[in-house]
């Protein structure tokens, strides 16, 4: 038994020597982003070109994608609870069975988006372009857009 402990506390040990320093606080809040991760919970991905990017099954809760690219990308699936998108383009963008419970809408651009099946209960909304959008069975816009 003493064997298998001295093994976990050096794994242990290992794991938190491969973590990356931490300069400040503010830093855990704010991930960076890497190229096609699909696991990005609260990644800075601010003004990002995400055009046409295959995200399905995406984590990217309270993601901060504001100002971001997203025209034609595939996010079937993905996690954006609690995301930021607002002035974000979602041109042709597939949201289908998305979650999207709290997300920041404002400003952004859904035109022609399929977000189709998506829960999305407490979304931000004001300014939205959603023109040609399918948001059958989403309950997404209640009232206005253009």
């Amino acid at each position: 038994m003493e064997g298998v402990l001295w093994s976990v506390r050096l794994f242990v040990v290992a794991l938190f020597a491969s973590l990356p320093a931490v300069s400040s606080p503010l830093q855990l809040l704010v991930q960076p982003y890497e190229a096609l991760d699909r696991y990005c919970p609260r990644c800075d991905l601010r003004s990002q070109d995400l055009q046409d990017a295959h995200l399905i099954g995406a984590d990217l809760r309270e993601a901060d994608l504001r100002g971001a690219d997203l025209r034609s990308a595939n996010l079937e699936g993905a996690d954006l609870s609690g995301a930021q998108l607002s002035g974000a383009d979602l041109r042709g963008t597939n949201l289908t069975n998305a979650e999207l419970s709290g997300v920041d809408f404002r400003g952004a651009d859904l035109r022609d988006a399929v977000v189709i099946n998506a829960f999305a209960p407490d979304v931000r909304v004001e300014g939205v372009r959603f023109a040609g959008a399918n948001l059958r069975g989403s309950h997404l816009i209640m009232g206005g857009g253009d």
